[in-house]
């Protein structure tokens, strides 16, 4: 099988990810195909609407996966990635995506929890695929909202065959039970600052915090822009305090 391409965005403020992107990921049965999307786009969308989640109301993702599709028809591939940057990549995702693909899925999700999470897509490239993708954003623009909650609502009356992997080997940080090595770790945020206004900030501590539980990440530390840095440490305080409070509680 010819190698699948592998979709990811980036910008300056997630330079840091996209360095350990292009270290972990660049497996031999993948071309990386980096989507470089200027800062102020993402300012200008992202965590605008108070008390929604940070992607609330952007067509960013949307368009750049209906972008890539066209690509990968244009290119004759038969299958691609579109995934979030901020995630953790081991050895073997190959040989976890094939029975997928074997399978003949037309797109295949993350599972969290009760619903779809689309940081990691593997996806068909067909027109059909395109025409699902096409139909979310013109539901983002008569009635703006975030596009995972459009995606889980589509896919209940959607046609073709679609699934969602092992939710321990691709796996987000709030499913990740350790009984299991995972190949793919998405980090999920837990939106603290969100009421001071630094959610932004503090993000971006939590995924570098996270990430550095998992993985070697100081030779990557040179990539975190400095007006971060703080928020590391206050995280790490948060962090701490809060398992105390948990271990206490449940001594108590």
């Amino acid at each position: 099988m010819a190698s699948i391409p592998w979709y990811y965005m980036w910008s300056e403020k997630y330079r840091v990810f996209y360095e350990i992107m292009k270290a972990t990921a660049n497996q031999p049965e993948f071309e990386m195909r980096a989507i470089h999307i200027p800062q102020d786009r993402f300012d200008d969308e992202l965590y605008k609407t108070k008390g929604e989640h940070f992607w609330y109301g952007s067509l960013i993702k949307v368009d750049m996966v209906i972008n890539s599709l066209v690509e990968s028809i244009s290119k004759g591939d038969s299958y691609l990635l579109f995934t979030d940057i901020d995630i953790i990549v081991k050895p073997g995702v190959y040989d976890a995506l094939k029975p997928y693909i074997d399978a003949g899925n037309d797109m295949v999700f993350l599972k969290e929890g009760a619903h779809t999470n689309i940081g990691f897509l593997l996806l068909k490239a067909s027109e059909s695929i395109i025409m699902f993708w096409k139909t979310i954003r013109s539901m983002m623009i008569e009635r703006p909202g975030l596009d995972q909650v459009y995606i889980n609502q589509m896919l209940e009356s959607y046609p073709g065959k679609w699934t969602q992997f092992d939710n321990q080997v691709f796996a987000c940080t709030n499913t990740w039970d350790g009984s299991r090595p995972y190949v793919i770790l998405q980090i999920l945020c837990s939106r603290i600052g969100m009421d001071e206004g630094l959610e932004r900030e503090f993000n971006m501590a939590e995924k570098i915090f996270v990430a550095a539980q998992h993985m070697e990440i100081e030779p990557y530390m040179k990539y975190v822009t400095l007006d971060i840095i703080p928020f590391i440490y206050r995280f790490q305080e948060i962090y701490i305090r809060t398992h105390q409070q948990m271990k206490a509680a449940g001594n108590s």
